[in-house]
């Protein structure tokens, strides 16, 4: 039997899910071959440098696979990074970049474990599209083009960067063709010979190398690196299961609080007015203020508490199929470090330079998970099956709350349910999108949040929902138009 559904940041990511399910594949390989082309059709987000989180249901078991990346062994103090100021929206944010910002890809090993447990499609198979691709270019969407804007400082620091991302010394622009064809080989060695190169071989050599002396890595950090499968949380709300990864996802954590809170208060007034902006807005600040006071307490153990920051230079993709499996995966590079491993086109992460990833008062232990926002997502409902993420740093957590609210509570299609007007509650400020809200809403919600942040139109600062299901009636999905999302599905045959 096939069939599926696929939801990403671009309509060539999604694509290449659709085709592995064309090839037969399943829910997993769909994800699997849509993750390898985003690391070439969004370039700045994704990358097999980077890192992140998959929640996956197969065989009626759903299970969360950690490709999240490691503090490396040395342990503090770590080498000097570089300011970057970000101007995002109405706000401005710094980070950390260089070759001191790097940690561990996740994404080269974790994939290959998710393939070859649950995976059907052979590898190169699932890959051709992706190195195609990156040898013969992709055109860059709208979205692409605004990150490569913001993050132009970063996307120039050197040549090597440059050249793909400013080879005329701007940054690409909409319309663009982004070309790798490094990458598009180094794709073509993963499909057959696996992640060992880039764990133990030569392009870890070549990473330590490029990083140099500014690196804070070693190859005991790569070597060392293991992917890690564990159960997922759930938490029954209202008529629906929602499972999310725990730690090292704490917005897995405070999301879940956050739809406790929101469960004990009873029902929700209608959507997108003042008073119901009011209802997620304490949900939130709720689930922020949990992390001084620990729930559950395991699920805090580590010790880890910190404000999340960050522009949110993450992508995530949903696939649902015929029989019942499921992924969701959000994935990141940070900002990047501005560093290309020589001779692979292999962006580099700057996790290690990311608040939210990796606090200045907080250090990781030496060899421990580093912590993060990322939160893929399943929803078990009598509505249908949901898989659903999001990039956003710390809007990842309220994104989610108002996909689940709006796919639970209100019973809205996925599309509506990604279109809805949002809001992020943090540090006592509330961030909103006033399209779509009813007349006076803003003056309404002023009058109790009087540090409110307006956003006129949606705005990629929001996150990208992007949601794969199979419902009753069929498959079904959106893609998040504020970070160009696309859908596309395949009927069962």
């Amino acid at each position: 039997m096939r069939g599926g559904a696929v939801a990403g940041g671009s309509p060539i990511t999604v694509e290449a899910g659709l085709h592995a399910l064309r090839l037969g594949g399943n829910a997993i390989d769909a994800a699997v071959a849509a993750q390898l082309m985003a690391c070439v059709a969004e370039p700045a987000l994704t990358g097999l440098g980077g890192s992140g989180i998959a929640t996956i249901r197969v065989g009626g078991e759903v299970l969360v696979c950690d490709l999240f990346s490691d503090f490396p062994r040395r342990g503090p103090p770590l080498k000097a990074m570089w300011e970057c100021p970000v101007h995002f929206g109405p706000t401005t944010q710094m980070f950390h970049s260089g070759p001191g910002a790097v940690a561990v890809p996740g994404v080269p090993g974790g994939l290959w474990a998710m393939h070859e447990r649950f995976g059907r499609v052979p590898m190169p198979l699932l890959a051709a599209p992706a190195a195609a691709a990156a040898r013969a270019g992709v055109t860059m969407l709208s979205t692409h083009a605004i990150v490569f804007r913001v993050l132009h400082k970063v996307l120039s620091s050197t040549p090597e960067i440059a050249a793909l991302f400013c080879p005329d010394g701007a940054p690409l622009i909409a319309g663009s063709l982004y070309k790798n064809a490094d990458l598009a080989n180094t794709l073509e060695r993963f499909a057959v010979e696996g992640p060992e190169p880039f764990y133990r071989g030569d392009i870890a050599r070549a990473l330590l190398a490029t990083l140099g002396d500014e690196g804070n890595l070693s190859l005991d950090d790569l070597a060392g690196w293991r992917p890690q499968l564990r159960p997922a949380l759930a938490l029954r709300y209202r008529d629906a299961t929602v499972y999310m990864p725990g730690p090292p996802s704490q917005g897995g954590v405070l999301t879940l609080r956050a739809l406790r809170e929101l469960e004990r208060a009873g029902p929700l007034p209608s959507p997108d007015t003042a008073a119901h902006v009011r209802r997620l807005a304490e949900a939130m600040s709720a689930a922020e203020q949990a992390k001084e006071s620990p729930w559950p307490e395991a699920l805090f153990s580590e010790g880890l508490v910190t404000r999340y920051v960050g522009p949110g230079l993450t992508t995530h993709i949903s696939t649902v199929d015929a029989e019942g499996d499921a992924v969701a995966i959000t994935t990141s590079l940070g900002e990047t470090a501005g560093v290309v491993v020589k001779g692979t086109g292999v962006v580099l992460n700057n996790l290690l330079g990311e608040a939210d990833v990796n606090p200045p008062d907080y250090p990781r232990p030496p060899g421990a998970r580093l912590m993060t926002m990322c939160t893929p997502t399943l929803v078990d409902s009598p509505q249908g099956r949901f898989a659903l993420g999001t990039g956003g740093s710390s809007r990842i957590r309220s994104a989610l709350l108002h996909g689940v609210v709006h796919l639970v509570d209100h019973g809205r299609s996925p599309a509506a349910a990604t279109a809805a007007p949002r809001c992020h509650m943090e540090a006592n400020e509330l961030a909103i999108e006033l399209a779509d809200r009813p007349e006076g809403a803003e003056a309404a919600l002023r009058e109790v949040f009087p540090n409110l942040v307006p956003f006129g139109e949606r705005a990629l600062y929001f996150g990208g929902l992007h949601i794969a299901a199979r419902t009753a009636e069929g498959f079904a999905g959106a893609g998040d138009p504020r970070r160009s999302g696309s859908f596309g599905l395949l009927s069962m045959s």
